[in-house]
Order: structure tokens, then sequence, then C-alpha cells
């Protein structure tokens, strides 16, 4: 059963990257018997039945993975270009009863369902905002602020969205609607899986073999 009383709001897990300072593919990576990118598709499956994935590198061997999951997948061929591209392609896919979009990256591996309701439920009664994760040790450190996915936009945005370019995803977006941006703290939301070191650490806090 999902969180969602309707159809209307979808996430979509951006899984299209080669991986290459990893030095292996991030949605393959092995998490107690299942890849990290169908873990990922399941805790945005207890969200909502809408789910989309977008697939890039070596697509196919990805899709043989998820095939048994009631997710869409779409194929970003410009993959290469950053991951703009994939928001763009992703959002251009949606349903056209889709109100709105929680995009969410692959390899957030501490990200929970629980996480992402919670994140639906700041967007359900702010529905005028973005909704962006905010990491507070930064702000605590008084470094530049550190904001990101998992990030819900309204289909206000959606048009903005499928015309994004470039390597910096939604950051230039984020930049431009400042004054719309709800941040809720969510500190591990900024614990990824780009650096074989990562990857070590991630093995480590879960305990598992990969």
């Amino acid at each position: 059963m999902t969180n969602c009383a309707n159809n209307n709001f979808a996430i979509i897990v951006l899984a299209a990257g080669k991986s290459s300072r990893l030095g292996q593919m991030k949605q393959l990576i092995n998490i107690n018997e299942q890849s990290l990118v169908e873990w990922q598709l399941a805790q945005a499956l207890k969200v909502t039945s809408q789910v989309y994935c977008v697939l890039g590198f070596n697509a196919s061997q990805v899709q043989a993975r998820i095939d048994h999951l009631p997710i869409k997948t779409i194929i970003n061929s410009k993959f290469s270009e950053g991951m703009a591209s994939s928001i763009a392609v992703g959002v251009a896919g949606l349903a056209s009863d889709i109100k709105a979009v929680m995009i969410v990256l692959v390899d957030q591996w501490q990200l929970t369902s629980a996480d992402l309701i919670r994140h639906q439920g700041y967007w359900q009664a702010n529905p005028d905002a973005i909704v962006v994760a905010q990491d507070l040790r930064v702000v605590a450190s008084n470094e530049k602020e550190n904001i990101g996915p998992p990030v819900i936009f309204s289909q206000n945005y959606f048009t903005e969205l499928t015309q994004l370019t470039g390597q910096q995803g939604a950051k230039p977006l984020l930049a431009q609607y400042q004054n719309k941006l709800l941040k809720v703290p969510l500190a591990h939301a900024f614990i990824d899986i780009d650096t074989p070191e990562q990857l070590t650490y991630m093995v480590k806090k879960l305990g598992i073999n990969v």
C-alpha cells in the first residue's frame, strides 16, 4: 500500500550515470540480495504508485534487474551530458495528470521510505514551495549552504525542468527560485556513493558484502 491517496504525485529515481569515479555500476551494487536501484525503487513505491526510473549507461543491464517492479522506465540517450539531461527526459516522460514530482538519486542509500513520505508531507502542507533537503552539518560549520535532492517540484516548474542542460542538475533552477525553497533538514540525503571509499563506508555501515 502506498502513502499517496491519489496517483498525481510521482517520484523519479535518476539511475542513468556511468559511475566513472566509482569504477563499477553503482546501480547494480548488491544490498541484501537486491541491487541498489531495486532497493531505491522499492522505497519510492511505498510512497506512490507513480514511480519512474531514468536509465542511460548500460540501460538494458539495469532494466533486467528492475523488470519485475511496477515502475515506468525512461531511457536517456544523452546521459553523458550530465544529470540535467536525465531530469529533463524524466519530467518530459511523466503522465499528463501528474501534479508534482520528487527527484531522488539512485545512490542516496541512506534514504528510507519514511524520509520520502515526510518530505512529501512538507510539500502537501506547502504546495507552492519547492521542497529540498538541507544539510545542517554544513550550516553549523559556516560553510556554503548545501541543499539538494530529494527535491519536490509542482507542475508549475515542469516546463523549465524539461529545458535543463549541463552538469549541475536542477541547481540553476533552485538558485533562480530561492524565495520558493522550503528547506527540510535531512543530512543523510547527502551521503552517496561516488568513490570506492564511499562504497567501503556503506558496506561497513550496513554490514554487508558486495
